[in-house]
């Protein structure tokens, strides 16, 4: 099977020839999951791992990335440690992984010290496929003193762009990773997975994880299946316009707000309306967010009000339509949001509402803070100004009056058609100043004119 690396000694990409497993993936594939094909990039990330080589994988949201390394976790008399930021991922995976009979397991502060080490002594003894952990504990005492008594033959890392110093959704922790792997008695085949990198950005994944020769594998950024509006709304009008939003579009939705206030504004609007709605962020306890997750994924409530905590991981492929109650500081984040619609592939809607206020907002929050985890100076000033120019990127995507589609698949790297047919170009919809027909909090109703309610534009 011919591949693509990253030579990284020379930057550039190169094709090699690997063993082909698919004769065996494919197998194990129908006998875990019930699948009988992979999608776009799934095998050729198996086999990668099979092979024994690192890999750095792109695949948007949606894809299945967690199947790249679990099939390779399946095999006999070996063991796989996942990396990653995001605990509702993690819970979720090891709940379906048990439903399958997979023996896999969560490492994380929610169980006691007793419990975890009672897992990794079940790990050492063999009794363990896959352990999940966030970065933060790879070099704690007592999970490097595990490490070091178990042969990790894959050490899959999630979320690999929280690596950059300068990306949108950078973590310390990930800076610390090669240090864990250098650690090891013996070096696992790493492979790292992320949905949002720009081709720049990509060696530098590969060098901050100290990736070896990494086969590359991208299955592209478009999610043909999702609609994109973008549209510019003054502030006081968009409770309402997502009021009728959620009013006239059926299905599961989230809404996310850049602020606590924000989400439970709207939560409880949509609630006074009779729309089942709950917010969403990470203050809130681990039991109460538990409730809400587990309820959203049985479609009560159905509609989401979160901050950007919400969605990631959670394993909900029926989202019908996110709106983004004011923009990301990045392309990234917000395609990242975005991406939680439509993972089934069934036509999804995803809105920005937005004005120019809120960039203001964003570059007051950005400046001083934007890589103030970083102690060199320069490297600071220059994180600084990379999170200015994502921003900008961000402003770009909501002032175009051209394809949507075509300026996300353009930042990415993607080759994209001038214009895609389903995306709305932008446009300015300071009108909706009502509220949505629907019980108010004293029991009427708003009236409506021509099958519409006053002042209401909805897409």
């Amino acid at each position: 099977m011919m591949a693509v690396y990253l030579d990284m000694e020379t930057g550039t990409e190169r094709e090699c020839q690997l063993v082909d497993y698919s004769r065996f993936a494919l197998p194990q594939l129908e006998r875990t999951y019930g699948y009988h094909e992979f999608r776009p990039g799934q095998l050729e990330a198996v086999n990668a791992i099979v092979n024994g080589r690192d890999l750095l994988a792109v695949m948007p949201t949606g894809s299945g990335k967690s199947v790249c390394y679990q099939l390779p976790a399946l095999r006999p008399g070996t063991f796989t440690l996942v990396v990653s930021p995001l605990r509702a991922l993690m819970r979720d995976q090891v709940h379906a992984l048990r439903s399958r009979g997979v023996h896999a397991a969560l490492a994380d502060s929610g169980i006691t010290p007793g419990d975890r080490q009672r897992i990794y002594q079940e790990a050492i003894e063999g009794g363990l496929q896959l352990l999940y952990a966030a970065p933060e504990r790879l070099l704690s005492h007592e999970f490097l003193e595990f490490a070091r008594r178990i042969r990790i033959d894959l050490l899959a890392v999630d979320e690999a762009h929280c690596v950059l110093q300068w990306g949108f959704d950078f973590r310390p922790s990930y800076m610390r990773i090669s240090r864990f792997i250098s650690l090891l008695p013996h070096r696992p085949v790493i492979a790292a997975f992320t949905a949002t990198a720009s081709p720049p950005q990509i060696p530098k994944i590969a060098e901050g994880l100290d990736l070896v020769q990494p086969i590359r594998v991208s299955t592209g950024f478009d999610r043909p299946n999702i609609r994109f509006d973008s549209v510019h709304i003054a502030p006081k009008a968009r409770s309402n316009y997502i009021l009728g939003w959620a009013e006239h579009h059926k299905g599961s939705g989230i809404v996310y707000c850049n602020t606590i206030k924000g989400c439970d504004r709207i939560a409880e609007r949509l609630s006074d309306i009779d729309v089942d709605a709950s917010a969403f962020y990470a203050p809130m306890s681990d039991e109460r967010k538990a409730k809400i997750q587990d309820g959203f994924l049985k479609g009560s409530p159905r509609v989401i009000c979160a901050t950007t905590a919400f969605g990631m991981g959670v394993d909900k492929p029926d989202v019908r339509w996110v709106i983004n109650n004011g923009p990301c500081e990045s392309l990234e984040a917000f395609y990242q949001e975005a991406g939680r619609a439509g993972r089934d592939g069934k036509p999804s809607r995803n809105v920005v509402l937005w004005n120019d206020r809120d960039f203001d907002d964003w570059h007051f929050r950005l400046k001083g803070n934007a890589g103030s985890a970083i102690e060199d100076p320069q490297a600071r000033g220059r994180a600084e100004q990379e999170a200015f120019d994502r921003l900008e990127s961000m402003h770009g995507y909501c002032r175009t009056r051209s394809c949507l589609r075509h300026a996300i698949l353009s930042y990415f790297g993607d080759q994209a058609p001038e214009t895609c047919g389903n995306c709305r170009k932008n446009r300015k919809t300071d009108t909706v100043t009502k509220t949505p027909a629907g019980k108010r909090k004293n029991g009427t109703a708003e009236p409506k004119k021509n099958g519409k309610k006053n002042g209401e534009t909805i897409p």
